[in-house]
């Protein structure tokens, strides 16, 4: 149990690494992660003392708890380990080869020189991440493009 305490501070510490629109899910499951490891924790305190205490009907009850509490600690432990590890995955890092005149961004392991090899920004980031593009104009290209529409 004390390597889970560890593990679960672990976690906690990758939370900066995972996308805006699910960490805040995540920071949920990890405290109702905690929460369920402290009740694990208490059940198990309660199991050992009416061991010790000799009060048998009342361990009983708890053993049947400790086990409930136990898988579902687990399971939750799992799904949300799974979560994090795809969260984190699905992010762009590293660098990107991008053309500097078109923006076109070269896709891992092709030849530069197929025009194949190259795709648009926003089709290479839609395919790696689960973000979507809208567009519009910035000020500065609203003032180059469109004069007559700028105040």
């Amino acid at each position: 149990m004390g390597l889970c305490i560890l593990k679960a501070k672990d976690l906690f510490q990758m939370t900066p690494f995972i996308p805006k629109r699910s960490k805040a899910d995540i920071i949920n499951a990890l405290q109702v992660h905690r929460g369920l490891m402290i009740f694990f924790v208490f059940c198990y305190c309660v199991v050992a003392a009416t061991m010790f205490l000799k009060i048998h009907l009342m361990g009983e009850m708890f053993v049947g708890v400790v086990f409930l509490s136990g898988a579902i600690f687990v399971l939750v432990g799992i799904r949300l380990q799974v979560k994090m590890i795809l969260e984190i995955k699905n992010t762009l890092q590293g660098l990107l080869p991008i053309c500097s005149s078109c923006k076109k961004i070269r896709t891992p392991e092709s030849d530069p020189e197929k025009p194949e090899s190259w795709s648009p920004v926003e089709q290479y980031i839609s395919q790696k991440t689960a973000a979507d593009f809208t567009h519009s104009v910035c000020p500065d290209c609203l003032k180059k493009l469109y004069p007559q529409f700028y105040k």
